[in-house]
Order: structure tokens, then sequence, then C-alpha cells
């Protein structure tokens, strides 16, 4: 008699032949999603494609209603230069399950992109913000990442430290499966990081304020609205915390704004107004 396996795992066992045979074939994303919820339950999904310093594909939409339709268009012409998983794949985090909290900055967290339902994507003024984010981190080729988020909306807890262990189980078969499927979107000249041109949204930050801000205060605006306090500022720039917050004052003073909520709201109007 064939011994049935009780174990939290099973399902996502029982899910994987079928899985495997939907690599390369449509149903295969909302598959993994219920092999996963079979292992821990979460909330909401979703999936992105971040090919280097380009912009982002949308390749599984697991998030139902919760924010519209402009604010997803937003978020891939630019507003995911804010998003902490965006920037941990840019620096090559390692592959495999991670918690949003051990990859983004210090203040990220407390900061206008993670709390706003009219840039963030994942969040509404209906849902409210999220009790937590967690994602597989895929290298496909060179800088080419997949990023395949499980979220936990705020009526929720948060994945419990058996949550995030049994998840991390399946870490190693569900990088590979998303690999695999997606692996046919990687270009070539990706596995070599290009330079950078005009159509690069990372030159956001460069071309923000140029005639007021120097290229130095234009650095630290970038980390400042990523997410980092001005101790993290100080630390990646090896510079004094007290200086930091000089350069803080003073592009405030340029900009004619008192907050960073200002600085905030100004650098996405910069982002947005011709696209």
């Amino acid at each position: 008699m064939e011994r049935q396996d009780s174990s939290p795992l099973a399902g996502w066992h029982k899910a994987l032949p079928s899985l495997v045979g939907l690599i390369g074939k449509q149903g295969f994303a909302e598959r993994l999603d219920a092999a996963l919820r079979s292992v821990v339950p979460f909330d909401l999904s979703c999936i992105f494609a971040y090919p280097g310093r380009d912009r982002p594909l949308y390749l599984h939409d697991g998030l139902g209603a919760v924010s519209s339709s402009q604010i997803m268009a937003n978020y891939l012409n630019g507003t995911y230069l804010l998003d902490a998983v965006y920037s941990a794949c840019l620096r090559r985090a390692p592959e495999g399950l991670h918690r949003l909290s051990a990859l983004a900055p210090d203040a990220f967290f407390e900061g206008e992109y993670y709390n706003s339902p009219d840039v963030h994507p994942c969040i509404s003024m209906e849902s409210g913000t999220l009790a937590e984010e967690i994602v597989y981190l895929v290298p496909v080729l060179g800088n080419f990442y997949i990023a395949y988020s499980l979220l936990r909306a705020s009526a929720s807890q948060s994945f419990s430290e058996a949550d995030f262990n049994l998840l991390l189980e399946t870490a190693p078969m569900v990088t590979m499966l998303a690999r695999r499927h997606w692996e046919h979107l990687a270009p070539v000249e990706v596995a070599v990081e290009p330079k950078p041109n005009g159509q690069d949204v990372e030159l956001a930050f460069e071309t923000f304020a140029p005639s007021k801000l120097t290229r130095r205060e234009q650095g630290i605006v970038s980390l400042i609205l990523r997410g980092h306090s001005s101790m993290s500022i100080a630390k990646i720039l090896e510079i004094a915390e007290g200086t930091v917050k000089i350069h803080r004052k003073h592009i405030y003073a340029k900009l004619d704004i008192s907050s960073q909520t200002e600085l905030f709201n100004l650098f996405i109007k910069h982002l947005l107004a011709d696209r």
C-alpha cells in the first residue's frame, strides 16, 4: 500500500509534476501560486522581470484589483525605481527567498513610496499597506532577474518563521522552474551590463532639477527616495551623517521645499512628466 505524504509540503510535492509540464505554457504562474498556497497562505502575488536598468516586464498579476491600471502603468514607466525589489535585483542580490525587510534600506518602510497607494502598485486606500512581502529572486542571465513576490495584506499577519522556513524549502525548485519558464525573455545582450543611453530610466535621477542640484545632491536625492536614512547614506558615501543632513538642507532650500514628502512629489512629477 502506497504511503501518503502528510507533511506540510505534501501539496507542493504533489503539484511538481504538473508544474514541470506547464513550463513554457499558459497557466504556469497560476499553478505555481496554487501550489505554494498549499504550503503557506498568502493574499496576493506578482511576478516581474527586471532587465537590468531597462523597464520591468509584468509577468503575472496575482494582485486582483488592488490598485488601478494607471498605478501599474506608472510603476512600469518609472516609479519602480523606488522599489527595494528592483534595487535588490540591480545589485544582483543572491538567488532564493528573501524577506523584503532583509533587502530594503533602513528607512524604506517609513518612506513615501512604500506607503503611498498613488504610487505603490500592491496597496490601495481600501486594502491599506502590506503586512509583509517576501520575494523569490531568480537571476536568469547576467543582470536579468525574475522577482516573484508573495504578499500578505494589512488584515493578515506577517509570515512567521515557520511559514518562511517552509517556503524556503521550496525555493530551489521555485527558482529553477521560474528560470526555465521565462528564460526566453532574457536577450543575450543582458549578459553584459549595457552602457546608459537616453532611454535609460535610471537617468531620471540624473535629470532631476539639473539646473539647481549638483551631481552629489542628485545622488543623495536618489538614496533618500529609495529609503535610506541619513545614517545609511553617510555609510554608503563614506561621509559624516552631519554632512548628509547639511546636503539635505541645501537640497530642500534649492528646491524651495521643506519636507521629504514634497521632495517625493516633485520627483514623481518629474519622473512621469513625459511618459
